[in-house]
């Protein structure tokens, strides 16, 4: 008996030693938990960053709540950073710096590493001088040859996507791309699982659809929506995004993963004793391509052939097997 006592407490006091020994580190999350990309950046951060962190969570939920709920909420997080006092803040996408970051850390005393903030920083504050991250990109030109391959006239392209500002945003910079390539570009932003069928419709006059974000749609179906595209949409479709690789016949997807695993490396770096403000801002530069044979199987589109060598082929959940 006097040992099965002694061992618990031997181990509550190595636990309680690691505890002491390691770092505060309190994790901004833009969104919300259910949300596969910022989950993914999490948890990949969590992995990484566990043998030096003990890491609170907080959430703001940008994909769904206003922008005078979020301001509060914004107010509410920096007030508890205040109290806390962690040794490092990382702020994952772009609200995090927008409600928290901008208007109460810059160039404060606590370190803060940001990742995934879309294009340009700049808007929020950085460079700062107690702040470095890795920006969110995406090779639009690149994908723009590969879209223009399969489609043989590429004139126009429409993006059917959220209505939220970062996706207004993500379709701004894409225009001004496709833009300086001779490309149009009309983009329809949506609330709910019906408006986005209707602007799928609608967007069947331009050479090819980019579907960015189903996330914040309401009443989202995704088998529904799957079965709808096969019968409904004639146009070449492609994302930037792995959870729509259902959805579309291309992607060329960036990694939220890459992201966790770099906020974990700078977060070790400045720990380690690191400034950050000699840590250079960097952009994302892992991106896998995807294809889907079931929708592309449907059209005549045919994607370059080191595309269908080198990409990774999507498989729908009922062709995997348990």
């Amino acid at each position: 008996m006097r040992i099965q006592f002694v061992l618990p407490l031997l181990s509550l006091l190595i636990i309680s030693a690691h505890d002491a020994c390691a770092a505060s580190c309190f994790y901004i999350n833009s969104y919300h938990e259910g949300y596969e990309w910022s989950d993914r950046i999490q948890a990949q951060f969590a992995r990484d960053a566990q043998d030096v962190c003990r890491t609170t969570y907080h959430y703001l939920n940008a994909k769904n709540d206003s922008v005078e709920k979020l301001k509060n909420k914004g107010v509410e997080i920096a007030n508890l950073i205040a109290l806390q006092q962690p040794d490092i803040v990382i702020a994952a996408d772009d609200a995090a710096s927008h409600y928290v970051v901008s208007p109460f850390l810059k160039n404060g005393r606590i370190p803060v590493v940001y990742v995934g903030i879309n294009w340009d920083p700049k808007p929020y504050g950085y460079p700062m001088d107690n702040a470095t991250g890795m920006t969110e990109m995406w090779p639009v030109e690149d994908v723009l040859s590969v879209v223009q391959h399969a489609t043989r006239a590429l004139q126009q392209i429409a993006i059917v996507t959220g209505s939220g500002a970062l996706e207004q945003k993500d379709a701004e910079e894409i225009k001004k791309i496709c833009n300086r390539n001779g490309v149009g570009l009309t983009a329809y932003f949506v609330n709910n699982f019906e408006d986005w069928k209707k602007a799928v419709i609608n967007a069947q006059s331009a050479d090819a659809i980019y579907l960015g974000t189903n996330q914040a749609i309401k009443n989202w179906n995704e088998a529904e929506a799957i079965s709808w595209l096969k019968t409904h949409n004639h146009r070449f479709t492609f994302a930037s995004l792995g959870f729509m690789n259902p959805y579309v016949m291309f992607s060329l997807s960036k990694s939220p993963e890459e992201f966790g695993h770099w906020a974990a490396l700078l977060t070790k770096a400045i720990l380690n004793g690191d400034q950050p403000w000699q840590i250079p801002i960097i952009p994302n530069h892992q991106f896998i391509p995807y294809y889907n044979e079931s929708l592309l199987n449907l059209t005549p589109f045919k994607l370059p052939s080191t595309i269908q060598r080198h990409a990774l082929k999507y498989m729908p959940k009922q062709e995997i097997a348990p």
